[in-house]
């Protein structure tokens, strides 16, 4: 990071015309924005150019359109903020228009409990610039806890005909319980604000899930009526899904992974009733969050879908053509570990990246 300055000016060259598979060169400036931001998990761009920041230890930084930090403390119940867990994803749910910016009502997704009893759970709160954090509302709680501080999933998604997604992780040694219908973790799990399942569940007597078989689903959007979904594998198998409710995405009975002492896990990468990605990985890029491109300012990049990564350390371009969808990736002078992306309204793409002192660019269009 040392080697980076405050603003880059490059050449992007992409292979990303669906039809016509045609190279297309863009030009594009990165600026850093902030820095200083300690383990950061996710952000959230507001209307008023302003932006939310959630980190693992009980924090919320606000960011302002003059650069400016503030920092509102969390009183989540129980949060537990070892390994992988902490808060993790934070998610709009009203409020915070053009014309009333100051407050909004909030989903977060954490971890809570103990070291030998934790798991993954969703309150709603009220964010006011004024009075901070309030109103804190248990919404939804995983229904098994475990003893390892890692696997949480946590991503939250606004479906558009109402209703709210949070993935779960496996919990890293319960990966069998992925498949089992009756648990909550390795899971797609849909609720309402009110802590109810959707309506029209999927499998009667587990109403909470929406899919199964995941071992630890980080990214989650809608694009064009349909759910994407991405999730680290062990080593290797990194997948990309489209998700359909009541579908079984296989973990840990297909993966093109191994375990990470060389083992094999499974002696199958597809099984009938199981869905196979779109995307797999193999080696890993860690995956860690995902926007959907849909702005002209950069046009090779319209309609595609923006995943970053830890391990790769890379802003990768998913594209659909004719023989399949495509990562390609992007953005790599960053060369760290990057935590998170936006696209905002004007078509810039916003990276926040991971670690203690972890920061903010802003790529646009030259």
């Amino acid at each position: 990071m040392n080697s980076i300055k405050n603003v880059f000016v490059f050449s992007i060259l992409l292979v990303l015309s669906v039809k016509s598979c045609l190279a297309q060169v863009d030009d594009y400036v990165i600026r850093e924005y902030a820095g200083g931001l300690a383990f950061p998990k996710s952000m959230t761009l507001l209307p008023d150019n302003s932006m939310l920041i959630s980190h693992k230890h009980g924090v919320i930084t606000r960011v302002t359109s003059e650069k400016t930090q503030k920092e509102f403390s969390l009183s989540l119940p129980e949060l537990y903020s070892e390994g992988q867990g902490g808060v993790l994803d934070i998610l709009v749910i009203s409020g915070f228009s053009e014309s009333h910016t100051t407050s909004g009502e909030l989903l977060i997704s954490y971890s809570k409990g103990t070291a030998d009893d934790n798991r993954l759970a969703v309150v709603s709160a009220t964010f006011s610039l004024s009075e901070g954090i309030t109103n804190l509302k248990s919404v939804f709680e995983v229904n098994e806890g475990k003893d390892t501080p890692v696997h949480y999933g946590g991503k939250l998604l606004k479906l558009p005909e109402g209703g709210y997604l949070v993935t779960t992780g496996d919990g890293f040694d319960y990966r069998e319980q992925a498949q089992v219908i009756s648990s909550h973790l390795g899971k797609i799990i849909g609720f309402t604000l009110d802590g109810q399942p959707l309506p029209s569940p999927a499998f009667k007597d587990a109403p909470y899930v929406y899919s199964l078989g995941h071992r630890n689903p980080q990214g989650l959007v809608e694009f064009n009526g349909d759910i994407y979904q991405h999730e680290h594998g062990p080593d290797g198998g990194d997948e990309l899904n489209i998700i359909i409710k009541g579908n079984n995405y296989g973990w840990p009975v297909i993966t093109k992974g191994i375990d990470y002492s060389g083992a094999r896990i499974s002696p199958f990468t597809q099984y009938k009733g199981m869905d196979n990605p779109l995307v797999d990985w193999t080696p890993s890029i860690a995956p860690s969050s995902m926007a959907v491109y849909a702005h002209t300012a950069f046009a090779s990049l319209k309609d595609t879908l923006l995943v970053t990564s830890l391990k790769a350390q890379q802003l990768f371009a998913v594209y659909e053509t004719d023989n399949g969808w495509k990562p390609v990736p992007i953005i790599n002078q960053l060369r760290t570990r990057l935590r998170d992306v936006k696209v905002d309204e004007f078509g810039n793409i916003w990276v926040l990246t991971d670690g203690e002192k972890a920061k903010i660019f802003k790529i646009s269009a030259s």
